[in-house]
């Protein structure tokens, strides 16, 4: 998932790192709120496959199951923002090469205006 997105990007590594910090943030934070989620359980018994794991608790299993949504939920967006970003990297690279050729003409006008007075 995350190779994908930075390799579909024209510039590659900026957006690509943006977007994978941002997937890590995700996944710190509900990493971090996992006695939370366990308060979810009853919501979770009726929304979720029921899986027998051996040795986890029906809590375990409602964070597992949590956790493999949001796996599901942050690959397809990844895929839906890969398209974006190559974009936005194509139009960033545009714009850089209409600074340089603004800086060009203005540099190319100063020579100009500089014989003219002389």
């Amino acid at each position: 998932m995350k190779i994908e997105a930075q390799s579909t990007s024209k510039e590659g590594p900026p957006y690509g790192n943006l977007l994978i910090k941002m997937i890590m943030d995700v996944r710190v934070d509900a990493t971090r709120y996992e006695p939370n989620l366990m308060q979810l359980g009853t919501i979770n018994n009726g929304t979720s496959a029921p899986r027998r794991l051996s040795g986890m608790t029906r809590a375990q299993q409602d964070i597992r199951a949590l956790l493999e949504s949001e796996h599901s939920i942050l690959h397809a967006v990844a895929k839906a923002i890969a398209p974006i970003i190559s974009t936005l990297a194509a139009i960033e690279k545009r714009l850089e090469k209409i600074e340089l050729m603004q800086l060009e003409l203005k540099k190319t006008n100063d020579e100009a205006r500089h014989h003219a007075d002389k």
